[in-house]
């Protein structure tokens, strides 16, 4: 039988840590990836995993639940899911301290969770890890990783960085619990929920470190439909979410909206260019390979902004809580 977590929670000396993982429809892999933290954690420290189920239609509940961490139903939701407010809820009920989310489609590596403690013990508040490309994924999800996360993989320095997305990510529990935490409005909560807390802490003097020995795998979807639909949602939100907080890699750039709106088509060739440079730079070649797919999926990206930056500045202030369009 496999024991509960709870055990570990009441064993005595013991520092707690929690694990929030926000899933939804995740029966198939949830397993594996509470298996994987469990076999991360050090000597002398206990660890609590939140599943935050986000309106599953699977077993993801009844699996995660089996696997012997607690779990935490969100509901039935129409909008197709909300991992901002699933992330939320998942630290509101967190023991430990630190609380890390990660992404039920992230699989940690072997001292993953040593690497992020040892950031905090040096006296990082907020430590982003790194987000790596597994084995035998597809050819399209491999582009659609590459097209994501250039920033944040194993290959870059350590350092302090503007902002971290938020599926291998820690923070610790006071400072989150005293923030505004993730922004759960959509359709900044299916892409940039990080940004308005990241920008506050930052506010208080607070720095955002990268370190990227921080390791976890990430299981990007397959299909050409799902790397356009993605592209199309990041960008959708990034004006949104990026002109007010500041929250990015050249910010200047969003504190001129209309400029970037009507440069979009330029912009998508430019980033395309950018994206592969980083890669390059990594000694990672397959991207060119992918060049089409790339300037694709930033086509679509491109066209995300518009529509969503177009939507924002009618509705600056009192823009309505919806999702993009293109699902």
């Amino acid at each position: 039988m496999r024991p509960s977590f709870d055990a570990d929670l009441r064993a005595p000396g013991s520092r707690l840590v929690s694990v929030v993982i926000p899933a939804r429809n995740e029966a198939r892999s949830i397993t594996s990836v509470i298996n994987a933290v469990q076999a991360c954690r050090p000597a002398g420290l206990a660890v609590e995993i939140i599943v935050v189920d986000d309106g599953s239609t699977d077993d993801t509940v009844g699996v995660a639940r089996a696997a012997g961490v607690r779990v935490l139903e969100l509901g039935p939701n129409s909008d197709g899911g909300n991992p901002a407010r699933a992330r939320n809820r998942g630290a509101a009920i967190a023991q430990g301290d630190p609380i890390v989310f990660l992404d039920a489609d992230c699989t940690p590596a072997a001292g993953w969770l040593a690497r992020l403690l040892a950031a905090h013990d040096a006296g990082r508040q907020v430590v982003g890890g790194s987000l790596d490309l597994p084995r035998h994924l597809p050819a399209s999800a491999r582009c659609d990783y590459y097209c994501g996360w250039y920033h944040v993989h194993s290959a870059r320095r350590a350092g302090v960085v503007p902002n971290h997305p938020p599926g291998n990510l820690s923070v610790r529990r006071q400072l989150f619990a005293e923030s505004v935490g993730f922004t759960e409005q959509h359709p900044v909560a299916y892409a940039h929920e990080e940004l308005a807390w990241q920008a506050e802490v930052q506010r208080l003097g607070i720095e955002i470190f990268f370190e990227p020995k921080a390791i976890v795998y990430h299981r990007n979807r397959p299909g050409v439909g799902n790397l356009l639909r993605r592209n199309y949602r990041w960008g959708y939100s990034a004006i949104e979410s990026k002109a007010p907080t500041g929250a990015a890699r050249m910010a200047w750039l969003y504190r001129h909206p209309g400029f970037l709106i009507a440069g979009s088509l330029p912009l998508a060739v430019v980033s395309t260019g950018y994206i592969l440079t980083c890669w390059l730079r990594a000694r990672v070649l397959e991207p060119a390979v992918m060049l089409p797919a790339l300037l694709a999926a930033r086509l679509a990206y491109s066209a995300g902004l518009v529509a969503g930056g177009l939507r924002w500045m009618r509705h600056r202030g009192v823009a309505p809580n919806m999702r993009p369009r293109w699902e």
